[in-house]
Formats: structure tokens, C-alpha cells, sequence
């Protein structure tokens, strides 16, 4: 026995008699509750009846159906613009969808502009009207061979073999181009666009790799201002005995450029500084108050001898002056100059003023030009590939001007350029002959050419590479024709 009372003996508390006073009550509403929502569930979903008595699960409680939403009026969209259902149904068809695109085609001998559109299947009607448009700014000028046509297209779904022209441009020079643009009528205009013309100065940086023309060429330098250079170095460089590969060289350029980035002139040479084994050799140009453009060192001497040390921009003497053996004939004779080896098409310079008294075949010779330069001096010049523009016998030659071209006619085992000089009719070394410097400046002219030369010395480092400059062109977008010339309308 224990101490505790019974259970039954324990005694109540308030809650516990308050609960079951109230147990009756709250059984009756949860029976009366499932009551009703076995009455809706059945309402809604009958249960069928089944043959043999099974458990049935408590059925769920269903929400009743919310009420219809009220249908929408005109008057819900006041303050808003619809179409009527007619425009809005005409809005909705398929819209056809042109493409554009651009092409450019060049004229060919005997093409026109009318001709070239109709190769492409241009309607005649527009191709009539662009060409009469065109006539009118060109006013009886002709288009070159292989000038190029810039042309917008467009295409349309249900006309895809008859291109329509949007826009046609031709620019025959980089400050003036002439526009041919479609109006929204169907209807073509014209204008004739320019574009102003500025100065630029740039520089070329070079490596030797094979001949400075094809080296300054490779760099981006333009090919009268590599010759130039090379003329201008030809009377104090010794190209043969001087020039290596791997040296570096420079040239300061001034082009002309269109307000566009399109290069008007692709540039003159206004210094170059080339860097020797054991010198640095700089030319100038310059123009003294009474004379012409020059080069000049840049102490104010002349850079102009009276002959060239070499006539051209070769790489290596092949053979020198005197006796050897003929490498065809096969015995030994006198070589009554010197051979500079180089590759076919290296243009050859005359190396001094005088007039031709020979130009063309000359036996063992090849292709063979003979200079008189005065009453004792005179040089010859061998196995040319062709001769320069307009020589021939009884012309006369500026110093430094291309008489001909390296190539390997008549007795010859390869590429090259058989010089000769001659005193009073007899052959010397060429490479032994020296002459005097020309005129130097003074005075005025000292003065002036000591401040530009400080300024191109400074601008050969400084000035921006030619690549440089040209990338903003190259990198900008080009504005569409059709836009410009609605712009400028």
C-alpha cells in the first residue's frame, strides 16, 4: 500500500470540471459539423453506389465556387486609343520584310554605270534615272578603268531577282565623291560631296630584310618617296660595302588627308635617317629662297654630288672592275666595270646629268644604256630587263632619274647590273672616283633650315607611326551614304 489516494479519491480542479461540463456540448457541434459537409460533398458529387461495403475515407471539405467575374465594357478602357477592328486586322497581316545589303563593282573597258547595273538586274527605269542624275555631276568627266561602285541594295520578298538601288556612290578622287540616293517616292537625287584636305606628318620605321625599296615598301612607306631616299643617300652611301641587313631606317612623311581619314596623297618625304654600322646618315628636304627643293645633311651641305657613288639600291657587288674570268666564256679578260647584284625590276638611276647616246641591244651587253655626261665623262649601264619611261637615244637625263631596270640579257648567269665609268673614253673604277659636295647654305636660308631641321630630327622619333595613323580611318565606322546625304539635305 502506498500513502498516495486513488485516482478516483484525488481531488478536481476548476479546468477539469469546467471540461466536463462543456464535454456534451462540443461533441454535438463536431457531429453536427461533418454532418453538413458530408451533405455539400455529396450535393456536388454524388458517391456511387458499389456492390459490397468498403471503408470509406472522411470526405474532403470543398470551398463553393467563387462568383463570376462582371463582363468588361467600353468604359473600362476610357482615356485609351484603340483602332478600329478592321485597322487593327489589316495591322496583323504579314508585313513583307526587305533585306539590304551593300556591293561593290568595278568598271571594266567599255563598261558604263548603266551597263554595270543591268548586269545585275536593275530595273531600267532606275537604272535610266541614275545615270542621267550621274551625268549631270560628272558634266562629261569619264571614269577610269576600275573605278570602284559603292552600292546599297535592297531586296524585297516578291522581287527577289530585281534588286532596288538605295544608294550608289563613286569617289574618283578621296577629296570628292558623287551620291546617288533613292527618295521615298521612288524618285532619285543627286549631290556632289568634298571633303576639306589637311596635312599630316607621319613617320615610316624600316629593317633592311633584302633592298630598302622593299623593305621601306613592306612598312608602308610610298614607293617615289623610297626612291627619293635612296637617290637621296646614293651619293654618300656606298650601298656595297655599307648597307647590311638587319639595319634600321626611318622616313618622315607628309600626307594629305580628307577630313574622312581617306589619304589624299599618300606622302612626301620630307627626312629620313638611316643607321649604318659606324654612322647615322640624315637627309633633309629643303627649299633655299631662289632654287628648288632639295636634301640636305643636316649641317646645311648639299647632299647632291656630282655622281652617284652607286646608280641604284643594290645588295652586293658580284664582280669588281679588272681582269677575271669570264664566267661563259671561260677565259680570262679584262671586266671593264663593276656588277651589282640585284633582283629583276630594281630600278636603275642615271648617276649623273647628261644626255643618252645609246639605249637598247647591245650584243654581249643585253639591254644596254650609254650616258655622256661632259666632253671626258660618260657610264654605261648593262643587261637591263627594259628600259625607263621615255629613254632612248638623244634625251637628256636628270641625276638620279630610273634610265632602266636589273635584268639578265645577253652574256649574263643571273640578275644584275653591269656599271662602267669612263675618262676620255677609257673604263676605270668607278668605285674610286670621288667628287666634290655641291653648295652649301648660308645666310637666311642657314637659319631657316636649322629650325626645320631641329623639328623634323625631333618629329623622325616622334611623329606617329604610319600604322598609327591610319587606324582611326580604317577603324571608323563608315556613316552610310544614304545617311550623309540626308544630313546634307
Amino acid at each position: 500500500m502506498t500513502d498516495f489516494p486513488s485516482p478516483s479519491d484525488r481531488p478536481r480542479t476548476a479546468s477539469s470540471a469546467a471540461f466536463r461540463l462543456f464535454r456534451p456540448v462540443l461533441f454535438a457541434v463536431a457531429i453536427i459539423g461533418v454532418t453538413v459537409g458530408t451533405v455539400i460533398v455529396m450535393h456536388h458529387h454524388p458517391v456511387p453506389e458499389v456492390a459490397t461495403a468498403a471503408p470509406v475515407a472522411p470526405p474532403a471539405i470543398a470551398l463553393p465556387d467563387p462568383e463570376p467575374a462582371p463582363p468588361i465594357t467600353s468604359d473600362d478602357f476610357k482615356g485609351f486609343d484603340l483602332k478600329p477592328a478592321d485597322q487593327q486586322a489589316a495591322d496583323g497581316a504579314d508585313q513583307p520584310v526587305s533585306d539590304r545589303y551593300e556591293l561593290t563593282l568595278r568598271l571594266e573597258r567599255g563598261d558604263t554605270v548603266e551597263k554595270v547595273l543591268a548586269d545585275i538586274n536593275v530595273a531600267e527605269a532606275a537604272r535610266k534615272q541614275i545615270g542621267d542624275k550621274l551625268k549631270s555631276l560628272l558634266k562629261k568627266r569619264r571614269l577610269p578603268v576600275g573605278e570602284a561602285i559603292d552600292l546599297q541594295l535592297q531586296t524585297l520578298p516578291d522581287q527577289t531577282d530585281v534588286p532596288r538601288v538605295l544608294v550608289l556612290s563613286i569617289r574618283p578622287q578621296p577629296q570628292r565623291e558623287y551620291i546617288v540616293a533613292r527618295r521615298d517616292d521612288g524618285s532619285y537625287d543627286a549631290q556632289e560631296k568634298t571633303y576639306k584636305v589637311s596635312p599630316r606628318i607621319v613617320r615610316v620605321d624600316a629593317i633592311r630584310r633584302g633592298s630598302l625599296q622593299q623593305s621601306g615598301a613592306k612598312a608602308g612607306a610610298p614607293t617615289p618617296a623610297i626612291l627619293e631616299f635612296i637617290r637621296a643617300l646614293s651619293y654618300d652611301v656606298d650601298f656595297q660595302r655599307e648597307l647590311k641587313e638587319g639595319q634600321h631606317f626611318t622616313l618622315l612623311l607628309e600626307q594629305q588627308v580628307t577630313s574622312d581619314g581617306h589619304v589624299a596623297d599618300p606622302g612626301r618625304l620630307l627626312a629620313g635617317e638611316l643607321q649604318l654600322a659606324k654612322r647615322t646618315v640624315t637627309v633633309i628636304r629643303f627649299r633655299p629662297q631662289s632654287g628648288a627643293d632639295g636634301f640636305y645633311d643636316p649641317k646645311g651641305e648639299s647632299v647632291v654630288r656630282s655622281f652617284l657613288r652607286t646608280p641604284m639600291d643594290a645588295s652586293h657587288i658580284t664582280s669588281g672592275f679588272g681582269m677575271r674570268m669570264h664566267p661563259i666564256l671561260g677565259f680570262s679578260a679584262m671586266h671593264t666595270g663593276v656588277d651589282f647584284g640585284a633582283p629583276i625590276g630594281t630600278p636603275i638611276f642615271a648617276a649623273g646629268a647628261g644626255k643618252v647616246v645609246m639605249a637598247g641591244p647591245n650584243a654581249g651587253y643585253g639591254i644596254y644604256v650609254k650616258l655622256q655626261h661632259t666632253s671626258q665623262i660618260g657610264t654605261g649601264y648593262g643587261h637591263m630587263s627594259r628600259l625607263g619611261p621615255g629613254i632612248r637615244p638623244g634625251v637628256s637625263v636628270r641625276q638620279g632619274q630610273v634610265i632602266g631596270f636589273v635584268g639578265s640579257t645577253g652574256l649574263s648567269t643571273g640578275p644584275h647590273l653591269h656599271y662602267e665609268f669612263y675618262r676620255n673614253g677609257h673604263p676605270v673604277n668607278p668605285l674610286t672616283q670621288k667628287f666634290a659636295m655641291r653648295a652649301a647654305l648660308a645666310g637666311k636660308d642657314l637659319a631657316r633650315f636649322r629650325v626645320l631641321s631641329r623639328q623634323y630630327l625631333h618629329e623622325l622619333k616622334s611623329a606617329p607611326p604610319i600604322a598609327q595613323a591610319l587606324a582611326p580611318a580604317a577603324a571608323k565606322a563608315k556613316e552610310p551614304a544614304a545617311a550623309q546625304f540626308a544630313r546634307d539635305e
